[in-house]
C-alpha cells in the first residue's frame, strides 16, 4: 500500500493500530457496521452480527473504565489515609469516634476536592473534601499532613443518613448539609464554581441513595418538619454572620 494515509502498513497492521486501545474498538465496529447495510441476506445478517458485537464492547469498555476508576479512587483514599495525623480524630455528632483508620475500615472513595466552610463570623476555611459511601470527611493541612478540620466545635465527619441538601440561596457556589435530629446542625459549604457546587450535590445525593438502610427505616425522605428545621436554621446562621 504506497497511500499515505497507510503509512506502507498491510492489513493487519492497519487493524492493529485500531484495536491497540479498548476504547478504538467501538470506532472500529461503528465504521463496519456503515458498510454491511444491504439488501443481500448475507449482508443483512452480518449488520445484525456487527451491531451486537459494537454493543458489548461498548459494555467491555463501560466496565473497564469503571474499574479503572474504582481502582483510581482505592488508591487516592490510601494516599490520604497516608498523610493524615495518626492523632487526629473526630467527634461525630452521633458522639461515635471517628479516626484515621475509619477512612479504610469498608469505605470507598466516591468524589474528593477542595472545597470552603464558613464559620460563626463568616470567615471561609480551606479544606479538603472527601465523599465516603456514608460520610463526608472535611480535612485541613497542617504541618504538612491531613487533620480534621476544625469549625467552631462542631463535627466535620458528617454521616449521610438522614442528611439534608441544599443550595444557599443567592450564593451559586454554595450548598448546606443539615444533619436532622433534635439537634439539628447546618455546614454552610462553597465550591470553586456553579458547576462544581452541583456536582458535588449530585453525588452526595446519589451516595445517600445507595447507602444500605435497614429495613424499616429505608431511605430516609425529607418531612415537613425537616423542611421547617431547614429554614429556622438557615436563618439563625444567616442572623448570626459578620461581614468582615
Amino acid at each position: 500500500m504506497s497511500s499515505s494515509i497507510v503509512r506502507r502498513l498491510g492489513i493487519c497492521e492497519c487493524i492493529l493500530l485500531v484495536t491497540q486501545r479498548i476504547t478504538k474498538y467501538p470506532v472500529l465496529l461503528q465504521r463496519i457496521l456503515q458498510h454491511t447495510k444491504g439488501e443481500i441476506w448475507l449482508e443483512r445478517e452480518d449488520h445484525k452480527e456487527v451491531a451486537e458485537a459494537l454493543q458489548l464492547v461498548k459494555e467491555v469498555v463501560t466496565t473497564v473504565d469503571s474499574k479503572v476508576n474504582e481502582h483510581e479512587k482505592k488508591h487516592r483514599l490510601k494516599e490520604v489515609h497516608s498523610r493524615m495525623d495518626s492523632k487526629s480524630i473526630m467527634r461525630m455528632k452521633s458522639s461515635q469516634m471517628f479516626a484515621r483508620e475509619d477512612l479504610l475500615h469498608g469505605r470507598k472513595l466516591l468524589h474528593d476536592g477542595p472545597l470552603q466552610l464558613k464559620n460563626s463570623v463568616g470567615r471561609l476555611k480551606d479544606v479538603q473534601a472527601l465523599l465516603l459511601s456514608d460520610v463526608v470527611v472535611f480535612l485541613q493541612e497542617k504541618d504538612q499532613k491531613y487533620v480534621f478540620a476544625s469549625l467552631d466545635q462542631r463535627s466535620t465527619v458528617i454521616s449521610l443518613q438522614k442528611l439534608i441538601v441544599r443550595e444557599v440561596a443567592n450564593e451559586e457556589k454554595g450548598l448546606f448539609l443539615i444533619t436532622a435530629g433534635k439537634k439539628p446542625e447546618m455546614l454552610e459549604v462553597y465550591a470553586s464554581s456553579k458547576e462544581e457546587r452541583n456536582t458535588w450535590m449530585q453525588l452526595i445525593q446519589e451516595a445517600m441513595n445507595s447507602m444500605e438502610k435497614d429495613e424499616d427505616e429505608g431511605i430516609p425522605s425529607e418531612t415537613e418538619e425537616d423542611k421547617r428545621i431547614l429554614e429556622t436554621k438557615a436563618k439563625e446562621m444567616r442572623g448570626t454572620v459578620v461581614v468582615t
